[in-house]
Parts: structure tokens; C-alpha cells; sequence
């Protein structure tokens, strides 16, 4: 027994000490282990998943990684549908169960269609000994493949709890989340914990923070060039910008003191900012006389509440996402309090360290000095600098306390213009004399549309709006309460009735709807055109601001037209496209806010208009915009959004917009600012007609046909060579294509096979809209047999949703299309 005991053991010690050979000299099983992805522990949505597949569907609580479908390695996947009141954000927690060493973590977010997607990803993880989080990395979605990776390399970091935050890109697109996959890197993974977290405690990880910003609101997780690592960098910065610098001023030969242009003649001076029309183009006019185009921006002042960030959060402990704050004493001037806690910012502090002793009035020079250089001459919107004296446009805010409906008020109220009256009277009578003011704007992108008659029809008759549209509807109807019932699918006794009866829009005439915001329209715009004229008769009335599309209609735009000197609007856009809703009008259009942006430096841009990839292309697509709205007539000023950056860390309402002239470090971002210099020093010649704009014929885009957005009949069919082409294309059939640019476009290319003739119209808008082309086909001798074929299309501005219909007049298919090319 015992020599059998010894025998055994000898054996099980010959084949343990073979394994462990055969390991050392394979390490290829250790990578083979290494590049494996984790499949353990459980995650938490917020908010719960309203799309995709079960049990991640409509869960409430933990999913666990052994059932979820976002780890389950297949097609399988959990969504969230966008809508008017979708958050921008959505987020997911992870529990590994005890720390591994990662090697990369791959996301995969395959989107059905192209109305799904999402702007960015931020990942962040922290091993279970610490307390907060670091950011791994933040992606920022590009190209328009439906198929979407992304790989975010971890270097064999140590981490437990995993977050993903995926951004929309606005709030109607639907957010797709396919795979996550999360890969061992090399190392020893630590010890499991006792116990997996509960859904409340995993809940509770998306309040812990993650470091974000260096001591100067720098983000930290990435570098470039330039970056500030010490104060006497700033200092060195300043003492070589005020070198070159110190001869700038206005150039008196060519402009007059406001920045009017002296070549183009010399009208009739009034002492202030006026409006007039020379040979057919809309100007200001300067108070000495002279033409001027506004080349603004807003927001420059140093203590622009949209630069600050907030120091706590909403429960009032600290936010730990800074390495460190200014210190609270010597940059006491960073620092301010309101009734929502405390705010810091970056802006004031650094401005401090670069210009030490009498910071503001150094920093007021070289920020004048920059805006001439540049060639900006005025102060567009918001906050401007204490005693930089520029031509300005004052805003007027409508005061808190009126009847509030949504995004606006209720401008029935017979208390409304009393308590707009005495809001105004004071700033009105002080700017009265400023022959630097060049006129005013009240309230700021609120104007009405169909969605706020919905909600006063839901009103009673203590709302002024709802009696003012039933004393409407009464007027209109000859006071036929029976007429006005049976079109509204109501049975008041009386008008008075009515007026306490909730309202269905869908049952009001659509022409009743808009000849009822004409109605607020007109009443709104002339009772602040009376409040101005009534304490200050010597500048304009520049409109509301207005977002052309958006809370507001054309309706409450056209009716307000009569009542304004000039029109404004906030338009972020790419190009003028936004002028021809105006054109009809000949009243002078303002764009008062614009920008372009880049989402680098943890920075992101404002909407997908204003996307573009870098800091100078940043400067390119201002002078596309700026040159195009130019070119028009009407057009006769801009402000550009804004001086600074907004905070890495969120200003106040959570925006971390990249929209500055300048960062929040004091950096002017010469790369772009440069193209601007150039574009300013001919913007009035273009708009004189006295030289064009640099248009370039637009890039030609080729639409691979089965990359379509719906159809109707069509079928996916593959060719030899293993593309994919669109067939059985029979009359009846259709498909679109959604959000096609086709400004200057004007010819289309179409690769077809077809063995009979037939016909494909292109249309705008659905199957039966206009027709802007028509493609004549003919046999190509087989349905493997490829043609090229060209059609001029009609010109037509704008992204616009495309059509592709299909006629035979013997009913049969008619072919085979692979792609269309639109050109100029």
C-alpha cells in the first residue's frame, strides 16, 4: 500500500511539472486567455431601455452579464427612443465582481436606420479600492456607417465598475447599444468580492465623479499643443500678444469711429444707428453717416455667467472632478454665489494669473485690441466688457413674473405690458442717448407655434389666451356659437362656456390656428414696439431672436415683420439657406447667434450644422456662412457665439460648448481666427456686389442605392463581385432617402442594368412630391449588364429628403440601380 501510495504520487508530481513546462514555453495560451472577453457580474441601465430585446427591455434592475443581451455576443440589443422629452443622456453601470486588468473595452452600436445613432461615448472605470472614477476616454462619433465599433484602449488599467455615457446628438434620435465587450489584459485579476452590489448601490456609482480638469479647467485627458502647464506660460503668452499688438487700432482712413466703411459714400447722419436701403441692399447706417455691416460677438464679457461652472452638486457636496480649484482666497474674484450654491470660474482665474495687477483693464485692452485685429466692430448679443467702447445691441429680457405658457407667455394678459412697462422703463431712458447702441432685442427664442395653442386649448377661462381665442374663433364666425361647436366638436351653452371647455387642436382649422398666432404675433411685437418708442425714440428694434423652425412659425415670424426695424434671428446653421424663409419680406435680417465647433479638448460642438473637425476648419465653414449671408441683400449683421469657450465641466444649465474665439485659458484659436481676419476685411464688398464670395462647387456625393432609409416593393439583391444593388423595381415602387444635401447640386448620375425600358423620377418630400428629375432608362442589355446614365435636376437649397419612384407602361420591373451621384 505504501509503495503504491509513493508510486501515484510520483506520477501526479511527473504530469503537474509537464503542464507547467509545456506553460512556460507556450505562451500563447496566456494571450489566448488575455484576448477573451469578460462575460461575468451584472449592469444597471439609466434610464430603463424602452427598445430592443428582453430581459434588457423595460428592466428595472440589475440585468445579470450571463443573461443580458448586451454581452450575450450576438445580434441582440437595447435601445432608447428619442422624443421631445428624451434625455440627452443615457448611461450604463458595470460590476465586474472584483477588479481585472483590461486590455480594451469595444462597444458595439449597430443602428437599424439612420434616425439612430448617438453623438458621443464617455467611458470611465475605477478599481474598487477607490472612491471615484477616471475617464478612459471619450468618442466622438464620425462618419455615417449604421454599423458602428468603438475600441477604447485601457492598458491594462485595474478596474471593477465600468460607466458608459452615450450622448444623442438631439433628442429625437434613438440610441442603439448592440455589444459591450470588456477583454483581460496581462496580470492578475484581484479578489472577488463578497457580494455583487445591489441595483441601489450600482445606482449609486452615477453619482460618484470622475476627474475631468487640471488646475487652469484644462481636460485632462488628453493633450495638445499649447496646453498650459504653468502660470508663467500665461505670462509669456500676454507679453508676446500685447508686442504685436501694441499698434493695433482702428484704421480712421478707412473707417469712421463706429466702423462705418467711408468708401462706400456718406448718407444722411443722425447721430445714431439707422437703417437704409442703397441700390437695392439693406444697411445700417452708422451715426456719422456711413454704411456698416455688424460683425459681432456675444458674450465677452469677463463675467459672463456662461463661462462659470458650478463648484458643488445639486445636494451642495463638492464635485470631484477637479484636480484642483483656484485657491479661494487669492482669486476671490473667480468665485460667486447665487441661491443654487456655488460657481467658479476658470476664466477669471486665469485671467488673473496671466495679467496680474490691474487684471480687468489689461485683459480690456488686448480683448479690443484682438476684436479689431480679427475685424469684428460690435457687441451682438448678452454680456459685453465694462469699457470697451464698440457699437452694441442691447437685449431686454421679459420679466419673470408674467403669465408664463411653455417656453413663452401669455401676451393676452391684460397685466402683461405694465409689467413689461416698468421691467423696461429704466434701461430704456439710460440707453436712450448712446450713439453706440444700435438697437435692441426683447425676450430671446420664443415665439409661438402650434404646440403652444395646444396647450391654451387645454386651458379654462382664467387664462387671457384661451378667452382670446374663443372671443376669436366668435369674431371670426360671425358669433354662429352652433357653427363654431360643430367645428370644434363641442357643446358649450354659450361662448362663455366655451371659454372654460377644453379644446381639441386637431379639430380647430389649421387656418384658424395660424390666423390666431397672427393675431398674439401682432400683439406681442407692437406692444414692445410701444414700450421702446415710448422712453426711447433714437435706436432700432431688432426683433426677438428667433430660431427660423423652431419654437416659433412663420406665421408668428410674418406677422411680427410689420412691427420691427430689423429682423434677428439665432440661426446655426452652415449656410444662408435660412434667409429665402424671410425673403418675401424685405425687412433687414440679423443672424445674432452663430458658431462652429469641434468636440476635442473635452469640448464638444452645439448641434450637427455645426460639426466640423478641426480648429481651422472651425474658420472655414464661418466663411462659407458668413460670405453666403453676405451675398444676400437683406442681410445686415451677425454676432458670433461666443468669446470663450464654455467650461469642460458644464456651465450652470450642464452646456460644454467648443464655441470660442478664444479657450477659457486666454488662447485665441489663431488658427481659425486668421481665416476670420481675411473673410471681415471683404465682407462689405461682397454685399455691395462689388466682389463675390469664394463658393466652391460642392463635393459630389455618391448614394449607394440599398443604403436607402424606407422603401416601398424593392429588393436587396447581391452581383457577383459581391456588392449590393437595389431591384424589382416595379411601377408602384419607391425609395427614399433621407436628409440629402442638395444645395448646387444640379445633375445626377445613376448606375443602372436593366433589359427593358422604363422610367425612375426623383421627387422631394414622398412618393407622389415634386419631380426634380427624370431618369429615361433603356435597355442595357441585361440585368448584369451596368450603365452609367446623367439627368440634369432641378436647383433646389437644402437637405432634403429624396425620393426614387419607378414607371413601366407595361407594368413590368424595370431594372437594377447600384448607386446615384448628385454633382454640381
Amino acid at each position: 500500500m505504501i509503495k503504491s501510495y509513493k508510486w501515484k504520487l510520483r506520477l501526479v508530481m511527473f504530469i503537474l511539472s509537464a503542464i507547467v513546462s509545456a506553460s512556460a514555453v507556450t505562451p500563447a495560451s496566456f494571450a489566448a486567455e488575455e484576448n477573451v472577453p469578460l462575460k461575468t457580474g451584472n449592469y444597471f441601465y439609466s434610464p430603463t431601455p424602452d427598445a430592443g430585446s428582453s430581459p434588457d427591455r423595460v428592466t428595472s434592475g440589475l440585468v445579470s452579464s450571463a443573461n443580458g443581451v448586451i454581452l450575450d455576443g450576438l445580434s441582440t440589443y437595447a435601445g432608447w427612443m428619442g422624443s421631445a422629452t428624451a434625455p440627452l443622456t443615457v448611461r450604463v453601470v458595470f460590476d465586474l465582481l472584483k477588479d481585472y486588468p483590461l486590455d480594451q473595452i469595444r462597444i458595439i452600436m449597430n443602428s437599424q436606420n439612420i434616425y439612430w445613432g448617438f453623438k458621443d461615448i464617455t467611458v470611465k472605470y475605477r478599481p474598487e479600492a477607490k472612491l471615484g472614477y477616471y475617464i478612459a476616454a471619450r468618442h466622438v462619433r464620425t462618419g455615417t456607417d449604421l454599423n458602428y465599433t468603438v475600441s477604447v484602449p485601457m492598458a491594462n488599467a485595474m478596474a471593477r465598475y465600468v460607466i458608459l455615457e452615450i450622448r444623442r446628438t438631439q433628442a429625437y434620435q434613438h440610441i442603439p447599444l448592440t455589444e459591450v465587450e470588456f477583454y483581460k489584459g496581462a496580470g492578475d485579476a484581484g479578489k472577488t468580492s463578497s457580494t455583487a452590489l445591489t441595483a441601489p448601490e450600482i445606482k449609486a456609482e452615477l453619482s460618484k465623479d470622475a476627474l475631468m480638469v487640471d488646475k487652469y479647467g484644462q481636460w485632462m485627458s488628453e493633450t495638445w499643443a499649447g496646453k498650459v502647464g504653468y502660470d508663467v506660460q500665461l505670462q509669456l503668452e500676454y507679453a508676446n500678444e500685447a508686442a504685436q499688438l501694441a499698434t493695433t487700432s482702428l484704421n480712421l482712413s478707412k473707417y469712421d469711429a463706429y466702423g462705418g466703411i467711408k468708401s462706400l459714400g456718406k448718407y444722411a447722419a443722425t447721430g445714431f444707428f439707422r437703417l437704409q436701403k442703397i441700390e437695392g441692399k439693406w444697411w445700417f447706417v452708422t451715426p456719422e453717416g456711413y454704411p456698416f455691416i455688424m460683425k459681432g460677438v456675444d458674450a465677452a464679457s469677463l463675467w459672463e455667467a456662461g463661462y462659470k461652472t458650478p463648484v458643488n452638486k445639486a445636494d451642495g457636496t463638492p464635485r470631484a472632478i477637479f484636480d484642483e480649484l483656484p485657491d479661494k482666497t487669492a482669486y476671490a474674484a473667480a468665485y460667486t454665489n447665487d441661491a443654487n450654491g456655488q460657481y467658479v470660474s476658470f476664466v477669471v482665474a486665469n485671467v488673473m494669473k496671466k495679467y496680474g495687477t490691474n487684471y480687468e483693464a489689461k485683459w480690456e485692452d488686448i480683448t479690443k485690441k484682438r476684436l479689431i485685429d480679427w475685424g469684428f466692430n460690435a457687441f451682438a448679443k448678452w454680456t459685453k466688457p465694462k469699457n470697451v467702447t464698440f457699437p452694441y445691441v442691447q437685449v431686454l429680457q421679459d420679466p419673470s413674473n408674467l403669465r408664463r405658457i411653455s417656453w413663452t407667455y401669455d401676451v393676452f394678459d391684460p397685466q402683461s405690458e405694465g409689467i413689461i412697462d416698468s421691467a423696461l422703463k429704466t434701461q430704456l431712458q439710460s440707453a436712450k442717448s448712446s450713439p453706440w447702441l444700435i438697437g435692441y432685442t426683447y425676450d430671446n427664442e420664443a415665439g409661438w407655434d402650434s404646440e403652444i395653442v395646444k396647450q391654451i386649448l387645454l386651458y379654462n377661462a382664467s387664462s387671457p389666451a384661451k378667452s382670446a381665442f374663443v372671443d376669436f374663433m366668435a369674431a371670426r364666425y360671425n358669433n354662429d356659437l352652433a357653427s363654431v361647436n360643430r367645428l370644434l366638436g363641442t357643446n358649450a351653452a354659450s361662448f362663455a362656456a366655451l371659454k372654460d371647455t377644453v379644446i381639441d387642436i386637431a379639430k380647430v382649422p389649421a387656418i384658424d390656428v395660424s390666423e390666431y398666432i397672427r393675431l398674439a404675433s401682432r400683439t406681442y411685437y407692437s406692444t414692445i414696439r410701444n414700450i421702446i418708442k415710448k422712453y426711447d425714440t433714437n435706436h432700432l428694434f431688432l426683433g426677438s431672436s428667433v430660431v427660423p423652425t423652431w419654437r416659433t412659425s412663420l406665421d408668428w415670424d410674418q406677422a411680427g415683420m410689420a412691427y420691427v426695424d430689423a429682423f434677428s434671428v439665432d440661426s446655426y446653421t452652415q449656410n444662408a439657406d435660412w434667409i429665402a424663409r424671410y425673403a418675401a419680406f424685405d425687412k433687414p435680417l440679423i443672424n445674432q447667434e452663430y458658431s462652429f465647433g469641434t468636440s476635442t479638448r473635452g469640448l464638444s460642438y452645439i448641434s450637427a450644422p455645426t460639426k466640423t473637425d478641426s480648429i481651422a476648419d472651425r474658420g472655414t465653414a464661418f466663411k462659407k456662412l458668413l460670405e453666403s449671408e453676405a451675398a444676400n441683400s437683406l442681410f445686415v449683421g451677425s454676432g458670433w457665439y461666443s468669446y470663450y469657450d464654455q467650461p469642460v465641466t458644464g456651465r450652470p444649465d450642464g452646456e460644454s460648448y467648443n464655441t470660442g474665439l478664444v479657450n477659457q485659458q486666454d488662447q485665441p484659436y489663431t488658427e481659425m481666427v486668421n481665416i476670420m481676419r481675411d473673410v471681415y476685411a471683404g465682407l462689405e464688398s461682397i454685399h455691395a456686389g462689388t466682389a463675390s464670395p469664394a463658393v466652391s462647387a460642392p463635393a459630389s456625393v455618391i448614394v449607394e442605392a440599398e443604403k436607402y432609409s424606407q422603401q416601398m416593393g424593392t429588393v436587396i439583391a447581391s452581383n457577383t463581385s459581391g456588392g449590393q444593388y437595389v431591384g424589382s423595381l416595379k411601377p408602384g415602387d419607391w425609395t427614399a432617402y433621407a436628409n440629402v444635401n442638395l444645395t448646387g447640386m444640379r445633375n445626377m448620375e445613376f448606375k443602372v442594368a436593366s433589359d427593358k425600358a422604363g422610367t425612375v423620377r426623383v421627387r422631394l418630400g414622398g412618393p407622389s412630391g415634386d419631380v426634380i428629375g427624370t431618369l429615361n432608362i433603356a435597355s442595357t442589355g441585361g440585368l448584369q449588364t451596368w450603365k452609367t446614365s446623367q439627368i440634369a435636376i432641378t436647383p433646389t437649397a437644402g437637405i432634403q429628403n429624396l425620393y426614387l419612384t419607378f414607371e413601366n407602361a407595361a407594368g413590368d420591373e424595370i431594372g437594377n440601380i447600384d448607386y446615384f451621384k448628385l454633382y454640381a
